[in-house]
């Protein structure tokens, strides 16, 4: 087989020089204080994409940085662009072209391959809209490092050999969720060389801080949780992964529960906005071709069983390599382990990520924090959680300043060249504005740090349920908490539109509902957290959805976390024993007088997909462990 290399070099015709980028934009009119260039610009394979360039202040020095700016899943190059500092007065703030552009920044933004650019909202440049859907290959590949991941750094060269005071030793890159999963992956490779061994008339630039947001760093188990651990022992909640970082085909633990809400409104989304690869592509690679159609019918059309006694059908295999090993980036264990040798520079990393994000939770920055602290301790890699991001997130503009405030410290710092350092993890808590309790009002940070994910907490909440169940395959199918808790159609299907979601019924229906005693004193449950379960199953595959709830005095209830895990008989699971089901996490206060209610089901509609496979789970009284910010461990009762 030819290597990747020689593919490569087959897909165009070899050319001296490559047009310079400004060949492509008509102009570079004013909107407001800024200048921004515009056009459809071929990228390193000849697929046209819809770019903008936003041009440095006058009177910010002579040699300028260059921040990629990357937008989310279904939007385009506009989202991150502003005609002032304050964008949206949220995720925006102090963080969009305009803010860069003030402080000597190229800022280049465009719409990603395979879709369409839509007309920017009434604080955004009204630059033209075109397009970046282009086939046969400017096609949705779903960031690929192969194809998106080229995009950006080929872009960023033609800006960088177009204008000669760019500062090619000055790149950063950013984005949120789409954008923050590829900002995560270029974070991989601190040199962008591949546009200069494909045209050597294109430099090599050399990227120096990322800023991921809500990102990503397994698409796997993110889309798909699986609740089995993960990390060097396999049972590390705060690392779960698809697979094994160093697997090629991202083997290690079973295909999970699918969110088909996510996903369905993902996939829906991208069919709308643009077009998804579907095999069309002209454009040799590594991973091969791909459907993406036959991937989403797959996972949710069809659902499990996805393997029999571990053996995986090839379709399967082939989404479970292509959600690791090329687009996610736990699984880039090559270019990680290159930057932890000795004398090898470091890309510098500020992750945020969202407590109540049930896209993209918790666990995506830590298992990537811990993964590059075991390579090198002084990783300059930084996380910083708080109640942002997807839904349920409720993203408030005061907490949204904070973090961009620390990111943009984070960046100024490191833009001149990263260097190690000793790194924390930062988190805010989740308040809500609808408990009825004036604590709740977000009027200080009160934000604690630790040098690791575990290290927020100190001390552990265990309650201990006085009685089990036996849930069958359609358990939960009847729960109207299902519905109300969803983070996609919740407000659609229920009506919720309450900042923090309300339980609308005092059980889960038919399936499994316990509450605890009254709490006596206060604590602050932060971090990831599991419900400890003694089970027998009758079946070879069956899913345990959890959902945690903080009852107040007057019974309001509000959902604190939710969680995922699905038996697989006999690859990775027995059929009977003790099964620790983790949460996605919470940063949250436990009051005096609330009580703690532990649901669990078979079924969460329309959150997860349900099992097609008939099983029952008989379970013994079960027991839910918090770690909490005080130390010590505390036994609570449940009624």
């Amino acid at each position: 087989m030819l290597p990747v290399a020689a593919l490569l070099a087959l897909a165009t015709p070899a050319r001296a020089a490559t047009p310079p980028i400004t060949s492509s934009f008509n102009d570079c009119p004013a909107y407001g204080e800024d200048h921004v260039c515009s056009g459809e610009v071929p990228s390193w394979d000849g697929s046209k994409l819809d770019v903008d360039l936003t041009l440095p202040r006058a009177g910010t020095g002579s040699q300028h940085p260059l921040v990629v700016m990357l937008h989310g899943f279904g939007n385009d190059k506009h989202e991150w662009e502003s005609t002032d500092d304050r964008g949206d007065d949220g995720d925006k703030w102090h963080w969009n072209s305009h803010w860069f552009a003030s402080h000597g920044y190229y800022v280049l933004t465009y719409t990603a391959r395979g879709f369409k650019t839509d007309a920017g909202s009434d604080w955004q440049p009204q630059t033209p809209a075109g397009t970046s859907v282009d086939p046969p290959s400017g096609t949705i590949h779903l960031k690929s490092r192969e194809f998106e991941v080229r995009d950006t750094q080929w872009l960023s060269a033609l800006v960088a050999g177009a204008y000669a005071d760019v500062d090619q030793n000055a790149v950063a890159v950013t984005g949120g969720s789409y954008g923050g999963g590829e900002s995560w992956l270029q974070a991989a490779q601190p040199q962008w060389t591949f546009p200069h061994e494909r045209d050597p008339s294109l430099p090599a630039l050399q990227l120096q801080v990322s800023v991921p947001k809500y990102p990503w760093t397994d698409l796997g188990t993110s889309l798909a949780p699986h609740g089995h651990g993960g990390g060097p022992t396999g049972n590390d909640l705060y690392e779960s992964s698809s697979g094994r970082p160093d697997s090629d085909s991202g083997d290690g633990y079973p295909i999970g529960v699918a969110k088909a809400s996510y996903v369905s409104g993902l996939y829906a989304l991208g069919n709308s906005q643009g077009l998804f690869e579907a095999g069309t592509t002209t454009t040799p690679s590594e991973e091969g071709p791909i459907d993406v159609h036959a991937w989403y019918d797959r996972a949710i059309g069809s659902g499990d069983p996805y393997d029999s006694a571990g053996a995986e059908d090839p379709l399967v295999k082939q989404l479970r390599r292509g959600l690791t090993e090329f687009r996610s980036p736990y699984y880039q264990d090559e270019r990680w382990e290159a930057q932890a040798a000795s004398g090898a520079r470091k890309v510098a990393v500020f992750a945020i990520q969202g407590w109540t994000d049930d896209l993209f939770p918790s666990v995506e920055a830590f298992r990537q924090y811990k993964y590059l602290k075991r390579l090198d301790r002084r990783w300059p890699v930084e996380v910083a959680l708080a109640d942002v991001g997807h839904s349920r997130a409720q993203n408030k503009p005061e907490v949204w300043h904070r973090a961009n405030d620390q990111a943009w410290q984070w960046l100024q710092s490191n833009i001149g060249g990263s260097t190690e350092l000793t790194t924390h993890v930062s988190s805010e808590p989740t308040l809500c504005t609808n408990d009825a309790d004036p604590d709740s009002g977000d009027t200080a940070s009160k934000r604690i740090s630790a040098t690791t994910p575990e290290g927020l907490s100190a001390g552990s909440l265990t309650v201990r349920f006085r009685r089990g169940d036996n849930l069958n395959s359609t358990s939960g199918a009847n729960d109207p908490n299902g519905p109300a808790t969803d983070p996609v159609l919740g407000g659609v299907i229920a009506g919720a539109t309450e900042p923090c979601r309300e339980a609308r019924s005092d059980t889960a229906g038919d399936a499994y509902t316990a509450y605890s005693d009254t709490l006596r004193d206060s604590s602050t449950f932060v971090g990831i957290g599991y419900a400890e379960v003694p089970y027998t199953l009758t079946g070879t595959t069956a899913t345990l959805l959890a959902r945690v709830w903080d009852v107040g005095p007057t019974g309001q209830q509000l959902l604190v976390s939710r969680g995922a895990y699905r038996l697989d008989v006999p690859a990775y699971d027995k059929p009977a024993g003790t099964l620790r089901l983790p949460l996605f996490g919470n940063h949250w206060p436990l009051r005096v007088g609330h009580r703690i209610r532990l649901d669990l089901l078979q079924v969460d509609q329309p959150t997860f997909r349900a099992s097609n496979v008939a099983s029952s789970i008989r379970f013994d009284p079960p027991q839910l462990v918090l770690p909490t910010r005080e130390s010590g461990s505390r036994t609570l009762g449940g009624s």
